[in-house]
């Protein structure tokens, strides 16, 4: 980031690997996951305000939460671990628990673990299978079968007021099984640059003061008030005079795309079907376009794709979609994140330095 700040994913490297340090892991999206069971099961939907009031006690709520709360271990084809997080129980009947893509990622590769444990508050520890997960928002979902827990309700996370009390729990440093931290939800619609996925920017990130350590990865950010998850913690900044700068991916980002998740076993998103690369000051100026042009410069288009059926061309510059400029803030990958296959967006181009408007329907990845 221009003002050097230190970002570092919760989640925790064990063993050799890294000595209990902050994970700073990489991966890369996986396609193809088998879809749970044979028909959907229901969608998250957020659940309805209790109307418990602020003053609600801390302790009832850690006591009837926390046992939904699990320590995540990511083990190598060894069977060696190689890295540890935390999750929580969202379908207590199917046992589907939450956490991040980077608590499943294998951490020397692209891929993702080859094998993970859930341990649940009162030391059960359960083997787990990857449904799926979403890189680019840093969810994942796993599937450790039914439990006799009460799980937790992802809430509205734009409902919930700056200043509310908020809860935080997860296994800090990878250990200390169901730690609790407590603090205030400083803000809503945050935007980092995301430690995974290059080109990405994470969108709509609530910050909290709750202390957030390595190993709280993937642990739920709980609304006191209502006892509902407003957010799935994932990284921290870290910056010589900073201090109380968590992160945790909001709970409505995390329903969309853990239902997808569910019921596809991945999450597919709308293609243009170009390559393209950021417009530089220098392809500006041979373009015959001001040096301060921001887009992205189309250096090919992919025959049969929805760009090529729109008339889309080398050369031209693609400097919108819908309302939304491209610019080094805001990239192209980061604004397709919220679009579908289907889709109907509207492509604001510069073609020999005139502006154009191109209407297209999104394809799929082939």
């Amino acid at each position: 980031m221009s003002r050097g700040l230190a970002l570092f994913l919760a989640g925790a490297l064990l063993g050799g690997l890294a000595g209990g340090g902050v994970a700073t892991v990489v991966g890369g999206p996986r396609d193809g996951l088998p879809a749970v069971g044979a028909s959907a099961p229901p969608t998250i939907a957020p659940a309805p305000l209790p109307g418990v009031a602020l003053s609600e006690d801390l302790v009832q709520v850690v006591e009837e939460l926390s046992p939904s709360v699990v320590t995540v271990i990511n083990r190598l084809p060894s069977g060696a671990e190689q890295s540890r997080g935390s999750g929580f129980v969202v379908d207590a009947e199917r046992g589907y628990v939450i956490t991040n893509s980077h608590v499943i990622s294998n951490v020397t590769t692209n891929g993702v673990g080859a094998s993970f444990d859930v341990i649940f508050e009162d030391g059960r520890k359960v083997a787990a299978r990857l449904v799926g997960r979403d890189q680019e928002t840093d969810v994942a979902v796993l599937e450790a079968g039914r439990q006799e827990v009460k799980p937790l309700v992802l809430g509205n996370s734009d409902e919930a007021p700056i200043g509310a009390t908020v809860v935080a729990i997860g296994s800090a440093l990878g250990e200390f099984r169901n730690s609790v931290t407590v603090g205030v939800l400083s803000g809503k619609g945050r935007r980092l640059p995301s430690q995974t996925t290059r080109d990405v920017f994470l969108e709509d990130l609530v910050q909290t003061d709750a202390a957030i350590s390595p190993g709280n990865s993937g642990g739920p950010l709980i609304w006191a008030a209502t006892r509902q998850v407003i957010g799935v913690n994932t990284l921290v900044i870290r910056e010589e005079g900073s201090e109380g700068l968590g992160f945790a991916v909001s709970s409505n980002t995390v329903r969309q795309i853990a239902d997808e998740i569910i019921q596809s076993g991945r999450v597919e998103r709308g293609r243009i079907g170009i390559a393209y690369q950021p417009l530089t000051p220098r392809n500006a100026q041979a373009l015959g376009l001001p040096a301060s042009t921001s887009g992205a410069l189309i250096t090919d288009v992919v025959p049969g794709s929805a760009g090529a059926a729109s008339g889309l061309r080398p050369g031209d510059v693609l400097v919108k979609v819908n309302e939304d400029p491209i610019d080094a803030e805001h990239p192209l990958a980061t604004l397709m994140l919220r679009y579908r296959p289907g889709d109907r967006v509207s492509l604001t181009i510069l073609r020999d330095g005139a502006e154009q408007r191109l209407e297209l329907t999104l394809g799929r990845a082939t």
